[in-house]
């Protein structure tokens, strides 16, 4: 037959959109799915079956389709004494993994789910079980990317993509309106303080990201930003991953190696600047359409300044877009980054800008499950390309 087969394999993209109070969230994962021995919900089998390359079926999630739905039941309030964090004292609106509860009912010691603080008085902490999801209305749209996909391309593993999908989401979301507590103590201290400019001093001519990873930025900052455009990369490097045939009034790299920069054929101009010494930009007010930050986000030690800067440079409706992946450099980046879960890490950078008070329109997105391009150089050690994760405002 033509189309999908129901009892074959296929490549899908699952995209998956949910609001919260804070921004509208884009989650998207490549499923190299068999369909016969993978779990994907029945209705959105029947809805895929002879679909060509390219077309596409959309059905609102339920929460037997998706994640269950919210409890109280799953609140629950623990003796301080029972969180194994050493040190580490539990902070509002973050998440830990569920094996730093000890002694508690109904909680494996060996689980990694994650719960989140909603509160940590004297008198125990309170501790949401719930899924991070749990309570939302999502909505799902399946395009068949590759109708008839050879078996070896699939797992193998009889995959949960619902439940796959929904690993991670929701953690970016505040809890109940609040501001998570993100930046006590030394969150924004780093285990090397040597000089960046000392550190960064010899180019470093290699992709932070593999060359399907940098596709998926492009593809992003394409929508996101219009033809003509000045554009301000931020903390600049030999790549930006703008697309090659967006036309742009001009590029202007901002980072720490001249010689990275004057390497990169999308900028037309290069300025060395280190943020973490001066975050004040050289520049006018409102004098960039766009700004962009790759994968560079986990370095900032004085990011709402550099935020409040974005803003300031920004003309009014501009937008500023910042990507990161799950590489980084370990000694360079903030002690926080490196506690945080992946989809975490879009919430503090969510946070940055609700901070700033001067971005409006905010929305996420996670793009993970892509295969890694076979002229890689980490092909056969990691079988998926470089995660992408992005949080993008527009200058109120």
């Amino acid at each position: 037959m033509s189309g999908v087969d129901p009892r074959g394999a296929a490549g899908l993209v699952l995209e998956m959109t949910w609001q919260s109070p804070e921004a509208a969230h884009r989650e998207l994962m490549y499923a190299p799915a068999d369909l016969w021995g993978d779990m994907l919900p029945p209705r959105l089998l029947d809805a895929l079956k002879g679909l060509e390359d390219g077309r596409s079926v959309e059905l609102e999630l339920s929460t037997a389709e998706s994640v269950p739905d919210r409890s109280t039941d799953l609140v629950r309030t623990v003796p301080l004494d029972q969180f194994a964090g050493g040190e580490s004292y539990p902070r509002l609106g973050r998440f830990y993994p569920r094996y730093l509860l000890t002694g508690v009912p109904g909680v494996s010691p060996h689980s990694n789910e994650p719960f989140r603080c909603l509160a940590a008085e004297l008198h125990g902490l309170s501790a949401d079980l719930n899924h991070p999801l749990a309570g939302r209305k999502l909505k799902l749209k399946v395009t068949v990317e590759q109708a008839e996909l050879p078996p070896e391309k699939t797992t193998g593993q009889g995959v949960d993509w619902m439940a796959r999908l929904c690993a991670g989401p929701g953690m970016q979301a505040r809890a109940g309106g609040k501001p998570t507590d993100f930046l006590g103590g030394d969150a924004l201290l780093r285990d090397d303080e040597v000089p960046d400019a000392v550190f960064y001093d010899h180019p470093r001519l290699v992709g932070h990201l593999d060359s399907q990873a940098s596709a998926n930025v492009a593809v992003l900052y394409g929508g996101l930003i219009p033809p003509g455009s000045r554009v301000l990369d931020l903390m600049s490097s030999f790549q930006s991953h703008l697309p090659p045939r967006l036309e742009l009034a001009e590029v202007v790299g901002l980072g720490l190696n001249r010689a990275e920069m004057e390497a990169n054929p999308q900028v037309g101009k290069a300025l060395v600047h280190d943020l973490n010494q001066e975050p004040v930009l050289p520049f006018e007010d409102e004098s960039f359409d766009a700004v962009i930050c790759t994968v560079s986000v986990e370095y900032l030690t004085q990011p709402r300044e550099v935020f409040l800067e974005a803003a300031r440079v920004l003309r009014p409706g501009g937008v500023f877009a910042v990507a990161f992946s799950n590489r980084f450099f370990p000694p360079k980046a903030v002690h926080l980054w490196k506690e945080l879960h992946d989809f975490e890490k879009l919430g503090l950078v969510l946070d940055y800008f609700m901070e700033s008070g001067a971005f409006k329109d905010l929305g996420s997105l996670s793009q993970r499950g892509w295969p890694r391009p076979e002229d890689d150089r980490h092909y056969g050690e990691y079988p998926n390309s470089d995660p992408i994760y992005a949080v993008w405002g527009s200058r109120a």
